[in-house]
């Protein structure tokens, strides 16, 4: 028997059919659809996001989410074993985001074009993945992007002048992507971070782009200032060479040489030797304080204890920062022994405890404590808080390791507290890569920056204030 739905004329259905698709109220995006976008996400590319406890109706708590006005607005998940393909229909119902880091993962394929309905992105982090293909044109239309880093991944055929489309855009990384052809005129007023170096790019530098320096447009096929000169192109050497000339032609008669006097002369030289000989004096005393003082720190550091028992196995944890190596970190993880003295040793084979370096980030490799305990070691320099060193494995890895002082508090809490540093991200600091905790000793590794410490640059040596000093008295 049929249903007196089923015996309406066909044309009568459809119209009931259509009324009922306009009528009704579409759902709304809530807190509830982005929680089932998330779980969606981490369903289909998985890493840390699967130590989100699901159990809880709110995904504000979850690791790397965080939440406004009752929605999603930021999603940073680094360094944390992001693979595969993310699917169109999920960033659908993230239409609050304003942040998105998914850098240094080993995503695949091509953004899902249903990121377009994310309007209010402002920062996009995508750097050292797999993405692939061309880049998309709905990124055109996020008209709030400020940030967006594409780096480090496989993107191909030409930068798009629809760029120009991004007002607010202040940085924009292509660099080490395959990127092919000229670069168009971008008319972005607000650009200060720009960068396409190791791409197959060629022809002339547009004059907007010319106030970036060369490391802009490393590796590429490009010309125009500021790099070489494009074919047919005048040096700007040859142009003041033809300016001076034609100053020096037009002054030749009336410029006179000044000569100095024979009193002037000689107070000149005697006073620059007087100045050589006090620099001298001055380099020697601090050069003899200096190697005195390293040979001290030296000493002290390589107090290495060899006979301690350390377990084999490795816990891999989040990591917010830092850059990932085909083979694991980037000097990451190691110079944790440099800080265990050997009257810890007998303390570290007795305690039952989880004795071994946690690592932040997803990698191949890490090194645990018994490779570290064979790293010669140096001091670096003691703060309020510890003492730094620099460790260099057999392999020659070289990281440096904090070694914190007076630190007294529970293991749970030192951990809440170094997952949230392990968490930060921001280009200028030094990522946290690892951390090692007992009862007596805390140890944080970083990755080296030889460059040395912020003071040095601050202060830098004061024989060179001194040399300034007397070049002043000498001249005037």
């Amino acid at each position: 028997m049929k249903s007196g739905f089923a015996k309406l004329p066909m044309g009568s259905r459809h119209l009931i059919i259509f009324c009922l698709l306009v009528f009704l109220p579409l759902g709304k995006p809530d807190l509830a659809s982005d929680r089932a976008a998330l779980i969606a996400l981490r369903s289909a590319v998985g890493g840390r996001s699967l130590l989100w406890n699901t159990n809880q109706q709110s995904p504000c708590a979850w690791a790397g989410i965080q939440c406004e006005n009752n929605r999603v607005t930021t999603v940073r998940l680094p360094g944390t074993g992001l693979t595969g393909r993310i699917p169109v229909g999920i960033f659908g119902n993230l239409t609050k985001l304003h942040t998105l880091s998914f850098r240094f993962n080993a995503l695949t394929g091509p953004l899902p074009s249903d990121l377009a309905a994310c309007t209010d992105l402002r920062n996009v982090y995508l750097q050292g993945n797999l993405f692939s293909g061309e880049i998309p044109s709905f990124l055109f239309g996020l008209k709030n992007l400020v940030r967006l880093n594409l780096a480090s991944n496989k993107f191909s055929g030409e930068i798009s002048p629809s760029f120009n489309n991004l007002t607010r855009l202040a940085t924009l990384y292509l660099e080490k992507n395959q990127l092919n052809g000229s670069l168009p005129e971008l008319n972005l007023t607000n650009l200060v971070q720009f960068n396409v170096s190791f791409n197959q790019l060629n022809g002339s530098i547009p004059k907007e782009l010319q106030k970036f320096t060369t490391s802009s447009f490393l590796s590429t096929s490009l010309c125009g200032s500021p790099l070489s000169p494009c074919p047919g192109e005048p040096t700007p050497s040859t142009n003041t060479e033809n300016n001076g000339g034609a100053n020096n032609s037009d002054n030749g008669g009336k410029k006179k040489k000044k000569k100095l006097s024979g009193g002037a002369i000689a107070g000149i030289a005697i006073g620059s030797v007087f100045a050589f000989l006090l620099i001298l004096l001055i380099l020697f005393f601090l050069c003899g304080k200096k190697k005195t003082r390293k040979t001290n720190d030296i000493a002290t550091a390589k107090q290495l204890p060899s006979d301690v028992e350390i377990p084999r196995e490795k816990h891999i944890r989040e990591g917010d920062n830092g850059t990932l190596n085909s083979g694991g970190y980037s000097g990451a993880a190691t110079a944790a022994a440099t800080a265990v003295s050997a009257s810890k040793a007998t303390d570290l084979n007795a305690s039952t405890g989880d004795k071994k370096l946690f690592f932040f980030g997803n990698a191949g490799k890490v090194f645990d404590l018994e490779d570290l305990l064979r790293a010669s070691a140096e001091v670096l320099g003691k703060g309020t808080f510890g003492t730094a060193y620099k460790a260099v494995l057999e392999v020659g890895t070289v990281v440096a390791v904090k070694r914190l002082k007076d630190v007294s508090i529970s293991e749970r809490e030192f951990r809440e507290k170094i997952d949230a540093v392990g968490s930060m991200d921001h280009e200028n600091l030094v990522p946290l890569r690892a951390y090692y905790y007992s009862k007596d000793e805390k140890l944080l590794v970083y990755d080296y920056m030889p460059n040395g410490s912020l003071s040095a640059l601050l202060h830098g040596e004061p024989f060179f204030l001194l040399f300034l000093l007397f070049f002043m008295i000498l001249c005037f």
